[in-house]
């Protein structure tokens, strides 16, 4: 290998730690919906080159948590309720018959994995962060992990490209709902975590349409939870509910 490898390999490294970085104040809603995000301030808060953040930010147009402005400049993505439904409609489909595909092709180290990633989400509030946004980056980090871990055994590379896309896209929303003042309550939802031990059970026990009516039931239901949340962000809230499905 020689020094221009490891340059580029250092240069991409970097790349991926900005776009990993942004994202992750995105999801979280530490950037706020239509926030312009400045190289120069990027810069400060995050001690990366201003070449690297120029092209993580760039990764994430693609991934949707990014618009590109007038000017070469860049901006968080907006939320709406029509985005948010527009999401929903696109995932459903997908990660049902991602799942299907999995449960028909799922061998014993996917059972288990199975197993493993909804005991860690089920016993998420026990070792949660006491800071409510740490907690709720976490909690995406499980949730995330179970959801995928489920349709890990689709055997398509692009089903789960374009779910763990949408998975992001999806959190984003559920951060506006989970930033509360009480929230353990909000991750330890007695009916949500049935849902998931549901999902679990029949995906293991190979009955298809079962963990597909409970994954419809599962993702339908998110949109509402999110519009009713008592403690969104007043500006936010607004643009969620001015919009007619």
């Amino acid at each position: 290998m020689t020094a221009g490898d490891d340059t580029a390999i250092d240069g991409a490294t970097q790349v991926a730690q900005a776009a990993a970085l942004i994202a992750r104040n995105i999801r979280s809603g530490q950037y706020a919906p239509g926030q312009k995000l400045k190289i120069r301030t990027l810069v400060e808060e995050t001690k990366l080159g201003a070449t690297p953040l120029r092209e993580g930010l760039s990764r994430l147009i693609s991934r949707g948590l990014v618009r590109a402005t007038d000017g070469r400049g860049f901006s968080v993505a907006e939320v709406s309720r029509g985005d948010l439904d527009d999401i929903m409609r696109t995932r459903l489909p997908l990660e049902m018959d991602a799942l299907a595909l999995a449960i028909s092709k799922g061998n014993s180290h996917w059972q288990a994995a199975v197993v493993g990633a909804l005991h860690r989400l089920m016993t998420y509030t026990s070792w949660a962060p006491d800071d409510p946004y740490e907690a709720a980056l976490g909690f995406d980090e499980v949730h995330k992990a179970f959801h995928l871990t489920l349709v890990s055994a689709c055997e398509s590379p692009r089903m789960l490209d374009f779910l763990d896309i949408l998975y992001d896209q999806g959190f984003r929303y559920r951060h506006l709902m989970l930033s509360t003042v009480e929230p353990r309550k909000r991750l330890s939802d007695p009916q949500r975590n049935a849902e998931h031990e549901a999902l679990a059970r029949h995906a293991i026990d190979g009955e298809t349409a079962l963990a597909q009516s409970v994954l419809r039931r599962h993702l339908e239901t998110f949109s509402e939870e999110v519009f009713k949340a008592r403690n969104m962000p007043e500006r936010v809230k607004s643009t969620l509910t001015a919009e007619t499905v």
